[in-house]
């Protein structure tokens, strides 16, 4: 659960087992740091990421430094960190309609498996939905079991289209269970049809 706000930009998140992490805004900064956890991935995790086999070498990481650079409209980029150390990543890309992002998540091995997956899904859905998007799309290895289980405990409404070893998601973001029943997506910035709430079953992603 959230433990406190420090700003509109950096949210304290407790997890199941007491640990601490922040969540904030990427900066132009983070590039470096994100380096570095880039070549602490394991195999599997690149793997799933990429969705490819890639080696540990300075191209790949490359990707991954840039994913921090977004210009907060168009692309979003979020960053977790614990301890002073970048632990994660995640970031939605607008499409052309305006209304739909792709999505993507990446979290070092020792912070996978914890239910820190919710707490950043959960909140690059808050940003996305105050930039009016309202679906988010993606493309997951169908052996991404832990992704794949995520996604679906996150939104009631998920749709699959899995063929040839992987799967396209589309994910819409309904605003948090807990608003008005009166309130529509129009309202809370997300202009999709009626205000439907999601479970909040834990993951452990």
């Amino acid at each position: 659960m959230t433990a406190g706000n420090e700003s509109r930009s950096v949210a304290l998140v407790r997890l199941a087992d007491g640990a601490a992490v922040r969540l904030r805004t990427a900066e132009p900064a983070d590039g470096a740091r994100l380096r570095r956890m880039f070549f602490g991935l394991s195999e599997r995790t690149r793997y799933f990421y990429f969705m490819a086999g890639v080696p540990p070498i300075e191209k790949f990481a490359e990707r991954v430094a840039v994913l921090g650079a977004a210009d907060g409209e168009s692309a979003y980029a979020l960053i977790a960190e614990a301890e002073d150390c970048v632990i994660g990543v995640a970031r939605f890309d607008r499409a052309a309609d305006g209304t739909t992002a792709e999505i993507g998540i990446l979290l070092s091995d020792a912070w996978q498996s914890r239910g820190l997956g919710r707490h950043v899904l959960d909140r690059l859905a808050d940003e996305a939905r105050e930039r009016a998007v309202c679906v988010f799309s993606g493309h997951v290895l169908w052996e991404n079991t832990r992704m794949l289980r995520l996604a679906r405990r996150a939104s009631a409404d998920l749709k699959l289209d899995c063929g040839w070893g992987e799967c396209e998601i589309l994910m819409p973001l309904y605003p948090p269970a807990q608003a008005a029943p009166a309130t529509t997506q129009a309202e809370a910035g997300c202009p999709c049809g009626p205000t439907i709430g999601t479970g909040q079953t834990r993951d452990e992603a």
